[in-house]
């Protein structure tokens, strides 16, 4: 089930309060609509009563669609610099509840998810992006770093990403964006033969893909941004 508490939080406009329905789980089986909303981006958006501003809660939940094979830890986006522990206890949260420990229809559905754990609300949405459009994450995260080799100069730095957006038949479309607030930098359009090369091409790709497949957090920032407490 979707799991929802009434909290408050300050707004960082006018220091009003806003109510939020703050979610802990979603189960996007049972409640589609929940999928959509993250996808639009309306999804734990609210606007300030007082000065009617925006604002967007940091996701911090469990995300299930078993339909469509996918469970997410989704954590905010502050807790990139900490991503082995929560990759560690994303995969403990999986396995308590899908693994040898949960009931049999729950391992039995565990069978047919694959797991992950994303920061930041764009992360989230590209996973969802990327299954809707039959693309591989760990290709696609290849394919980023190969657009990386080929631009010139790019908006690269602490906290701003790049990410897929939209995937059509024959064109993948990429945002860099500041992933505390979502705020757009540059759109990049690429044929999606560039993605469909790369997963041609395997054992080209093999060097990286294994770096990148190795634990639940598959996304090309596990290579570039250092852990808490490394150099």
């Amino acid at each position: 089930m979707s799991l929802f508490q009434t909290e408050t939080a300050r707004c960082p406009y006018c220091s009003g309060t806003i109510a939020f329905e703050v979610v802990y789980s979603v189960n996007a089986d049972r409640r589609p609509d929940l999928r959509e909303q993250i996808l639009d981006g309306s999804f734990q958006r609210e606007s300030c009563a007082g000065c009617g501003k925006a604002m967007r809660m940091q996701p911090n939940f469990a995300y299930v669609d078993a339909g469509r094979g996918q469970w997410i830890l989704v954590e905010p986006a502050s807790g990139l610099a900490t991503w082995p522990e929560l990759e560690m206890a994303a995969r403990e949260t999986f396995a308590i509840g899908y693994g040898e420990g949960a009931s049999r229809l729950a391992r039995d559905i565990g069978r047919t998810l694959v797991p992950r754990v994303t920061f930041g609300w764009a992360a989230l949405r590209e996973k969802l992006v990327c299954q809707a459009a039959g693309l591989d994450d760990v290709t696609l995260e290849c394919t980023k770093m190969l657009m990386l080799r080929g631009l010139g100069e790019v908006p690269l730095a602490d906290g701003v990403d790049l990410r897929l957006v939209e995937a059509t038949a024959n064109e993948l479309t990429f945002v860099w964006l500041r992933s505390s607030d979502e705020v757009v930098a540059e759109t990049l359009t690429v044929p999606r033969k560039l993605y469909a090369g790369v997963a041609s091409e395997p054992a080209a790709w093999a060097e990286l893909r294994g770096p990148l497949a190795a634990g639940l957090y598959v996304d090309m920032n596990r290579l570039l941004v250092p852990a808490e407490g490394e150099a």
